[in-house]
């Protein structure tokens, strides 16, 4: 008898039987009942059905055998031969058969008989076999033939329908967690926490799943990545867009009042920032000219201010512009400041004539709790006081400003 080893090896055929994701002793009341026919209808003391690996025996049913597993060679096993031959097996005295009196169980006295037939499934795949044992030299008739014929038929459907049950519970489960990171990315939830909802999917999924099933939570974990992925990138260009100025970048005026009241929560220092001679630059060079000259000067306000902790600024409209420093005192907020006035000079050229462009700039103080408007309304006061004071220069507050209070009677 050729080794049935490579035909018991065949991936195609291994990768069915996991399919099935049955092991020894499922517990299956049809299964068993399968069993306990063939053993009392053949009258044998041990009946299986077996699911057979390399070197390996599996048993989703059984009597007589008393173990959910067991391992013999390929070489001899009854079992691995039904396999590699696609038809029934009889050996009426093991003990004497020149392959299977080396079986640990013939050798053992335990087996001497034996008759199996394939267990073929839906797809042509042979899955294992039925079979009955004797321990005494036994010849069966073509009836015992036909009582694992039909049995076999019965376990092949109630394998497929197992298979089929157990494919759309797991089908379920994964559009369950489909639906779960889809809900996730409509409510905008972070990027983060929905790749962690894929994690968990996979966990979930991946160690009941057969090939096939595995190649489609992969494609589908790719396409939610990526539509999770887009989705955020989509939602921070449209946050950026809300929240950016369109010509120079910085903050606009919106994002700069709600970060800035946040920033302020703990005093610090605001700059009220207006360039002087803006307009001219727009009557004579026109406004193309004069954003060119708001971007110059905003990128040089970036510069100086990204650096400070928590600091946030932004352009208010116009040629105004703002900065919230939080928690630094009056000494630091004033050297910024005439940094500041010493790097918003711009030189630009207006036809024939040039018009030097600076900063006016107002400093506020505010202690903790301050609102942020009453600290950006000071600071625009003290920017004027720097107009009249001859321009290009930082004008500072007299005093902190007060968190506003009612007074009682």
């Amino acid at each position: 008898m050729q080794s049935p080893r490579l035909a018991v090896a065949d991936p195609d055929r291994l990768a069915a039987i996991a399919s099935y994701r049955l092991g020894g002793h499922v517990g299956d009341a049809d299964l068993d009942a399968v069993v306990a026919y063939m053993a009392r209808a053949l009258h044998a003391p041990i009946a299986v059905i077996n699911l057979v690996g390399p070197d390996l025996q599996c048993f989703p049913a059984e009597i007589g055998a008393g173990v959910p597993f067991s391992t013999v060679p390929d070489e001899l096993s009854f079992c691995a031969y039904v396999v590699a031959m696609r038809e029934p097996l009889e050996v009426t005295d093991a003990l004497a058969h020149p392959v299977f009196a080396e079986n640990p169980a013939v050798a053992a006295g335990a087996i001497r008989a034996y008759l199996g037939v394939p267990l073929i499934d839906e797809d042509g795949f042979v899955l294992g076999s039925l079979g009955v044992f004797d321990d005494d030299v036994r010849s069966f008739s073509g009836d015992d033939l036909d009582v694992l014929q039909i049995q076999v038929r019965l376990v092949r459907s109630v394998l497929s329908l197992r298979r089929q049950v157990t494919a759309h519970r797991w089908d379920a489960r994964l559009l369950v967690s489909q639906g779960r990171v889809l809900e996730a990315v409509a409510t905008g939830a972070p990027l983060d926490e929905v790749l962690d909802l894929l994690s968990t999917a996979v966990r979930d999924l991946a160690p009941d799943a057969d090939a096939e099933q595995e190649r489609v939570l992969a494609e589908i974990v790719d396409r939610l990545t990526t539509v999770a992925t887009d989705a955020d990138r989509w939602r921070r260009a449209l946050t950026r867009v809300a929240r950016q100025d369109p010509l120079t970048g910085l903050a606009n005026r919106a994002h700069l009042l709600d970060a800035g009241r946040a920033a302020l929560n703990r005093g610090g220092a605001v700059l009220f920032i207006d360039v002087d001679h803006f307009k001219e630059v727009n009557d004579r060079g026109g406004h193309a000219v004069g954003d060119q000259v708001l971007v110059r000067l905003a990128e040089r306000l970036r510069t100086h201010l990204e650096e400070v902790p928590g600091a946030v600024f932004g352009r208010l409209g116009g040629d105004e512009f703002a900065a919230v420093l939080p928690g630094v005192d009056r000494g630091t907020a004033t050297t910024l400041g005439q940094r500041l006035v010493l790097a918003l000079v711009d030189d630009v050229a207006v036809g024939r004539r040039h018009v030097r462009v600076s900063a006016s700039i107002g400093l506020a103080m505010a202690r903790p709790g301050t609102p942020f408007e009453e600290a950006l309304q000071e600071a625009d006061q003290a920017m004027y006081g720097a107009k009249e004071g001859g321009r290009g220069r930082l004008h500072g507050a007299p005093l902190p400003v007060q968190r506003s209070a009612s007074v009682g009677p």
